[in-house]
């Protein structure tokens, strides 16, 4: 028995995501040199587009072609394998997401006005509203796509083989909540809601074995907290169509970093895992089963959900 393949002379999972985590982080040094080269100007830290921009730019170089570099020279399957690409629910899946991601403001919003007030100012008739509003709108739907492959994408899949599903989500959660840790305005409160996002968005895919699911809860949160109703995204201001601000504690509301900043963003949170672990809407389709069970001996094949899942062990 090798220590670093399997019987069947697969790469063990530990060595997969360790030559994941080795490639990712070059590619990411790489990738942030050339920026630093390319964008001198002081000026662009200031417009709050642009480095949002060049923020997603950073990331998605390095994710995408890690997760090329894995399927394509180690793993030796195809994408949909890892829950990325189209799929016969994957309409369904997204639509679930986008209404979960509708429950979690409506009880941020409506709890919000009921405990302390909610302040909203129309934003939307500025001079130059449009053009900045719309690639606010178009970067974070890249930057949520960045985050579901880096923690929902290849590492938590090669976690799962290895130690099971629920510690593979939750050490992937962790490094969601400590990611987020040096945002502006940071405190623990949002890094634990932060972790919490992280089982949420972690539990939506492992139902689906997609990530269409836990992605557009993803995208749904952050599009209405953010480029609609203003609120800061993690600590992040940007272009929106309404300013909106509760008018209790920070603590409680969240305050500059925002609704994942306060104990009613724990509530969102904990309210959404329910309704993702609770909901009968989603299941893994025949395409995914398809391809699970095909490459039973690279990926996590076992039950998506129900608290009895059993670890597939490496031969």
């Amino acid at each position: 028995m090798s220590v670093f393949f399997t019987n069947d002379l697969t790469l063990r999972s530990g060595w997969r995501f360790g030559v994941y985590v080795c490639v990712f982080a070059t590619l990411l040094l790489a990738n942030g040199a050339l920026i630093s080269l390319v964008f001198i100007d002081p000026s662009i830290a200031a417009n709050e587009v642009a480095l949002l921009g060049i923020n997603t730019w950073a990331l998605l170089v390095p994710v995408s072609l890690t997760f090329l570099f894995m399927i394509r020279f180690v793993d030796h399957v195809p994408v949909g394998t890892y829950g990325v690409g189209f799929h016969e629910s994957w309409v369904t899946d997204a639509g679930i997401g986008l209404a979960v991601s509708a429950l979690m403001i409506g009880f941020y919003g409506g709890f919000s006005a009921a405990l302390g007030g909610l302040n909203i100012e129309a934003s939307f008739h500025d001079s130059g509203f449009w053009a900045p509003w719309l690639l606010t709108v178009l970067f974070l739907i890249v930057s949520a796509a960045n985050e579901e492959f880096l923690f929902r994408g290849y590492p938590l899949q090669v976690l799962m083989v290895a130690v099971g599903p629920w510690p593979a989500i939750v050490v992937m959660s962790s490094l969601f909540g400590l990611g987020h840790y040096f945002n502006p305005d940071a405190t623990w409160i949002g890094t634990l809601n932060t972790f919490l996002a992280g089982i949420l968005l972690g539990l939506a895919y492992v139902r689906t074995r997609s990530l269409w699911f836990p992605y557009s809860i993803h995208i749904g949160w952050n599009l209405a907290i953010g480029p609609i109703f203003g609120f800061p995204v993690s600590g992040i201001t940007m272009r929106s169509f309404w300013i909106s601000e509760g008018q209790g504690a920070d603590w409680l509301m969240g305050g500059p970093y925002g609704p994942e900043g306060g104990i009613l963003g724990t509530g969102v949170m904990l309210t959404a895992i329910m309704a993702v672990v609770l909901t009968r809407r989603v299941s893994v389709s025949a395409t995914q089963r398809s391809l699970l069970d095909a490459h039973a001996n690279t990926v996590y094949a076992g039950a998506p959900l129900g608290f009895e899942f059993t670890r597939k062990s490496e031969g």
